[in-house]
């Protein structure tokens, strides 16, 4: 079996940005500065490594694609070019330690040639001042050199930072993929859903599954969603002793806020009719769903899967989440006839 490689990986996943990008190159026309936008399993990181690969190609193939083989290509591979810079998270956030190690190398003429690729992935994970840091350097770059920035979510990135690049959304991951790459990997039918609406990466929604956190987070949201769906007061209790306990860290709570706004999703599609089950993100609750679903019109659920979408911007400028949630919860209940 041929072993994958960044540039297999990302044309299976974005085959026409792959051959948009050699062209650019070929024809020396790459931009200065990129923000590749596109959840986990869009090969964004793939896609990034096989433009670094291109620049640096010692045997460029007639399809003007890397070769793959070259002692260039292996050492972008392997994460051991000098010329080709390199910044993940390190734990929840871009550290200030990184930060400085990316300015510094900003400043730096290429170390072996006259080409420098920095890639960035997670630019979300930067901090605001971080990032701002940063402007100058993707404004005026020194010589030749391209940033190639990653995101999971364009929406949470700076302005100023959006403004100052050429913005390229992925393509998703197709929902006929996602699913049977899904059932391969043993997850339950009445997950599949909700996970295909938090991930487009097999491997990350397995991840959600170990333990049963995704099983323990999935029936908290459902018994919070039936509570403010009858109007019980103890839908505010249930964020505190249910729904934090499961979100220790900004991930989950990132994931924990996706997965309320799905289940008000469920309801405001079911307004157009009933939906199978392996249709919906919360088929425990499909009944309650619908109720309401009948209950309220159409622009009273509106304003609640609104609401439910204003929660990222507000963990986004550092709420409490805790405090997010029970906000939520209360402004949902005033919209719930008795």
């Amino acid at each position: 079996m041929t072993q994958e490689t960044p540039i297999t990986a990302a044309q299976q996943s974005q085959p026409q940005l792959v051959q948009h990008f050699m062209h650019l190159i070929d024809e020396n026309r790459l931009a200065h500065a990129y923000l590749f936008n596109g959840m986990d399993g869009t090969g964004r990181q793939e896609l990034a490594r096989t433009i670094a690969m291109r620049l640096f190609c010692q045997h460029v193939g007639d399809d003007g694609l890397p070769c793959g083989q070259c002692p260039e290509c292996h050492r972008i591979m392997a994460g051991d070019h000098p010329d080709v810079v390199t910044v993940v998270p390190d734990g929840q956030r871009i550290k200030i330690d990184q930060v400085r190690y990316l300015k510094s190398e900003f400043t730096k003429s290429a170390v072996e040639g006259n080409q420098k690729v920095f890639i960035v992935d997670q630019m979300e994970r930067m901090t605001t001042e971080a990032a701002n840091s940063l402007l100058k350097f993707i404004e005026e770059p020194v010589g030749n050199t391209v940033a190639l920035l990653l995101t999971a979510n364009k929406n949470l990135i700076l302005p100023t930072i959006l403004s100052r690049t050429q913005i390229v959304d992925l393509l998703p991951v197709p929902a006929v993929k996602l699913a049977a790459g899904l059932e391969r990997a043993g997850v339950a039918p009445s997950q599949r859903y909700l996970l295909a609406t938090l991930t487009e990466s097999v491997q990350a929604a397995t991840d959600l599954t170990t333990d049963d956190w995704l099983g323990t987070a999935q029936t908290a949201v459902e018994h919070w969603f039936t509570a403010c769906c009858q109007n019980d007061e103890r839908a505010f209790v249930r964020v505190q002793t249910d729904l934090v306990p499961l979100a220790p860290n900004r991930d989950r709570q990132r994931l924990l806020l996706d997965m309320v706004i799905q289940v008000w999703h469920d309801a405001l599609r079911q307004q157009a009719g009933s939906l199978p089950a392996t249709d919906l993100a919360y088929p425990q609750v499909a009944q309650e769903s619908a109720r309401v679903a009948q209950v309220l019109p159409t622009d009273q659920l509106l304003a609640i899967v609104a609401l439910t979408l204003e929660t990222h911007g507000q963990l986004a400028g550092n709420m409490n989440f805790q405090n997010i949630l029970e906000a939520l919860t209360l402004q949902i209940l005033a919209q719930i006839p008795r």
